[in-house]
């Protein structure tokens, strides 16, 4: 039987830093492995307009100027076995192929164990927009320097390189800058103490009242005797100003010019909910209008915030927003998801697709974390417009969410995928490789058709250096050809 027991840790301080570097060292190692294997990755996959339309090839260029065309279908396959979205796996992909094509003095650091992998990919981050000859300068600038660059001196070069071989596009930039204002709020994720994050960058004289009028805010809170902290309660003040800003009255127009005027000013009227929060409940009304509840489970005591990326939340924080007069929660019906719903025709109905978006939260694909509110609904079984009694019916256990990006790999990019049951889900690459998906998460679990076997090379011969995709499997779904139906929206 095989141990389990983890091998012993140096007893001395000396051992163990030793065993530190040591440790530090194979990470580096592999991390620039994994560089090499992606940039070859990208090679195996550079895209060939001659067969395009055979391998539903769609080209695009993953770092700067100089660099190869690519089928973007391949990241996909690269991204589920590493365990990653595609976005992540996409930025890997590019910082590597940025570096092993437009930085080749970098490249050749790093592959000689000069310059660390991610020390390399930094920089490629930084010369994705130059130009071919601007980029060939910052390589020559900082090769033989990267492992001991600051941030501050990558940026000067950078720039150096942006004046000298780019000064229409440093033109433009400074034109295009002139107003970089902007308000984000981060809707798509919330803690589960009911809190979401917003960066601003503001004119210096709007920025500089706006701190000032949290301060205040802030200050006059304590002075009515809040305990919470200074962030808590500069936060509440900047709440504050959101909740109030109608209470001037200059949403009123006629209100505005008489006050303008000098006229009688009009009594204010009643403050209503600035705030709408949908909820879908996974508890009774009891627990949230009655804080004692001690009979009810902790797990069942919770809810789901819709502007949340379906984040659960505490019946603490929903019964403190039920007694706030300036939010309105909306308390959505709770789905039995066990039920059936079917539908004659292409088109879900909305109860079905909201029934599907409850079920899955996200788009189905695996690690994707995309909102399912915003995806296509598929027939995971397709749709047949010509005899729909022969097609897969249009039914809450034949739909499923995909973002637009997954649904049209599904559609032309030779993914396949079933529905094992209500929510659950197991995809099938082009390679052979299968994963499931489900309301715990993504993860592998082996192949549909047995791997190919690779060829030993002969003795005395080089073995190919070349790329083959596995045999189709047998049975294979129709809809491999191109879908002449737009997805479904």
């Amino acid at each position: 039987m095989t141990s389990t027991t983890a091998p012993a840790l140096p007893d001395t301080p000396a051992e163990l830093l030793r065993a530190v570097k040591d440790s530090r060292d194979r990470a580096a190692a592999e991390d620039v492995e994994m560089m090499r294997l992606a940039v070859h990755w990208a090679d195996l996959h550079i895209a060939d307009p001659e067969f395009a339309e055979a391998c539903f090839t769609s080209p695009k260029t993953f770092a700067g100027e100089g660099s190869p065309s690519i089928d973007e279908f391949c990241v996909p396959e690269f991204a589920t076995m590493l365990g990653r979205t595609n976005d992540s796996a996409g930025r890997f992909l590019t910082d590597c192929v940025e570096v092993a094509y437009r930085l080749p003095r970098l490249w050749g650091a790093v592959l000689s164990g000069l310059v660390a992998g991610w020390r390399a990919r930094i920089i490629a981050q930084t010369t994705l927009a130059l130009t071919l000859e601007a980029a060939t300068h910052v390589d020559e600038q900082v090769f033989w320097c990267a492992s001991r660059l600051t941030p501050s001196q990558l940026r000067r070069v950078v720039d150096e390189a942006r004046v000298r071989f780019m000064p229409d596009a440093v033109q433009k930039s400074l034109d295009d800058s002139a107003d970089k204002r902007h308000v984000t709020f981060d809707t798509e994720q919330a803690s589960f103490d009911g809190t979401m994050h917003l960066e601003a960058d503001l004119e210096i004289p709007d920025a500089l009242a706006l701190a000032e009028a949290v301060k205040r805010g802030a200050e006059h809170l304590a002075k009515l005797g809040s305990t919470d902290t200074v962030d808590g309660r500069r936060a509440t003040a900047l709440g504050d100003l959101a909740r109030h800003q109608f209470t001037i009255g200059f949403d009123d127009p006629d209100e505005a010019e008489d006050n303008a005027a000098g006229g009688e000013v009009r009594p204010q009227r009643p403050v209503k909910p600035v705030t709408q929060i949908h909820l879908y409940a996974h508890l009774s009304a009891d627990p949230i209008t009655h804080v004692d509840h001690p009979d009810a489970p902790d797990e069942a005591l919770c809810g789901r915030i819709e502007q949340g990326g379906q984040r659960l939340l505490s019946v603490d924080q929903i019964q403190a927003w039920c007694g706030r007069a300036d939010v309105q929660v909306v308390v959505t019906k709770v789905i039995d998801l066990r039920e059936r719903l079917e539908c004659t025709g292409y088109r879900p109905t909305p109860e079905m697709r909201e029934h599907v978006i409850v079920r899955d939260g996200t788009c189905v694909f695996p690690w994707c974390g995309r909102n399912a509110r915003l995806c296509d609904l598929d027939h995971v079984i397709p749709y047949d417009h010509d005899h729909p009694e022969d097609g897969g019916p249009t039914a809450t256990d034949n739909l499923a969410p995909l973002c637009r990006r997954h649904h049209r790999l599904k559609t032309r990019g030779r993914w396949r995928y079933e529905m094992t049951e209500p929510g659950v889900f197991v995809w099938t690459s082009p390679l052979g490789h299968t994963y499931l998906r489900d309301h715990t998460g993504s993860q592998p679990i082996g192949r549909a058709w047995p791997e190919p076997e690779i060829p030993s090379p002969r003795k005395g011969t080089d073995a190919p250096d070349r790329y083959d995709a596995p045999p189709k499997p047998t049975g294979s779904d129709p809809d491999d050809l191109p879908d002449p139906h737009p997805p479904d929206l």
